[in-house]
């Protein structure tokens, strides 16, 4: 039976949790799917939890390359009418994948998306980086960019690709990927998807399960690995846009970058916060702030 949704799983020492996440994509109320799992370089026996499937996964090894490349390796594998990009520690609802195909086939979507729940030991529900849950459902079939742009202007923007479900052909067709050798690579694949997409929807569900652990990407100390990767996902998206409307929704979105960056940089190597700060006066003066310019770079000396 060809697979109507490519699950996409890349994986890194996710020993203790990997089989949960798997099992969650096995149990789906819908039938024709198919895993790719891409262990990128694990040491921690992560890929023998992946061989005790046998043939019920797609399994690929390579050596550690990122979370990007692992997905784009996999991406251009899927065989697939829908992908679905999934993280190796977190689970999904056993219906997510039947309802997404469903309204992506009723309403013709480019993709669709839906709320997450957050949960595990580093869980702290007064953080608002953690929340992923939108107050509006946005259920109305929407352009991409008029969506994306009413969410940043209302708080409700969530870059994850791990709460929706494209179309594999409209990934293709605009040629979209995930730029590599970079932490947080969601931020350029979302904003290129809801730029390109003519037609998208959500569902109010909260079909994803993010678990929050110690030291994972989500949770481990800010650090100039992330810098960069901010730096880097800004550099990228200066390209994004053909439109008037689309550069003013990407400078909307940049805003938002560079005051995260500014935010969570202030413990850095003080020759780094001179670097970033330099480059927020000179490339981005549309998103400067005063008030987190200053945390950036006096923060660390007032606590």
């Amino acid at each position: 039976m060809k697979p109507l949704v490519s699950v996409i799983i890349p994986v890194y020492n996710s020993r203790d949790y990997l089989a949960e996440t798997i099992q969650s994509v096995l149990d789906q109320s819908l039938e024709a799917v198919e895993i790719i799992a891409v262990n990128d370089g694990s040491t921690d026996g992560s890929l023998e939890v992946l061989q005790s499937f046998g043939d019920r996964i797609r399994l690929v090894s390579q050596k550690n390359s990122g979370q990007g490349a692992a997905r784009n390796r996999a991406l251009a594998m899927a065989s697939g009418d829908f992908v679905y990009f999934m993280d190796s520690d977190d689970w999904i609802d056993r219906n997510t994948l039947e309802s997404c195909v469903a309204r992506c086939l009723k309403d013709n979507l480019d993709f669709v998306f839906f709320d997450a729940v957050s949960f595990g030991a580093e869980y702290d529900k007064t953080a608002s980086w953690f929340d992923y849950h939108r107050a509006e459902p946005y259920t109305r079939v929407i352009q991409g960019r008029i969506a994306m742009e009413d969410m940043l202007n209302r708080g409700l923007y969530r870059c994850s690709v791990c709460m929706c479900l494209y179309r594999k052909d409209f990934i293709t067709k605009n040629k979209i990927s995930f730029p590599e050798g970079i932490v947080h690579e969601d931020e350029f694949f979302s904003a290129a998807a809801y730029l390109k997409a003519d037609r998208i929807a959500g569902i109010p569900e909260e079909f994803y399960h993010r678990r929050l652990r110690v030291n994972s990407v989500m949770t481990r100390t800010f650090s100039e690995r992330n810098a960069q990767g901010y730096l880097t996902t800004l550099k990228l998206c200066e390209g994004l846009g053909d439109t008037k409307e689309e550069k003013d929704t990407v400078r909307l979105l940049t805003k938002g970058f560079v005051i995260s960056l500014m935010h969570n940089s202030w413990n850095l190597p003080f020759k780094y916060r001179i670097k970033i700060a330099w480059t927020i006066v000179t490339r981005y003066p549309h998103a400067f702030s005063a008030k987190p310019y200053l945390a950036l770079l006096f923060k660390k000396y007032l606590r």
